[in-house]
């Protein structure tokens, strides 16, 4: 690839935000993802939390998101729950989504 400012090296969650965020600063970027498909062997990432809902909604595309994922009001610590409904945020809980449905930029 020639001609562009930044290429960022995998198409996963933190990839794609930083190529959006590289976007809206004008900085032209491409993404190099090894995969064809959404398919992923194992499981890599199975939800969102309030911080990351927050920043996605800044964005304006965290209904996206929220229509795909199911909420839950708890989270868990080394297997211990924990109530985050009183966290300071209007999107005080987590989004069940895995990975496959989060980081997909291609058709289904």
């Amino acid at each position: 690839m020639t001609g562009h400012a930044v290429v960022i090296g995998g198409g996963g969650p933190t990839g794609l935000m930083l190529a959006g965020e590289l976007a809206l600063a004008g900085v032209d970027v491409a993404i190099v993802e090894r995969r064809a498909g959404r398919d992923l062997i194992g499981s890599r990432a199975g939800g969102l939390h309030s911080r990351t809902i927050e920043v996605l909604d800044q964005r304006g595309i965290a209904d996206r998101f929220l229509s795909q994922g199911r909420v839950a009001q708890a989270a868990q610590f080394s297997g211990i729950p924990l109530d985050i409904s009183d966290f300071p945020t209007r999107h005080n809980y987590v989004l069940a989504l895995w990975q496959s449905h989060i980081t997909w930029f291609g058709p289904p």
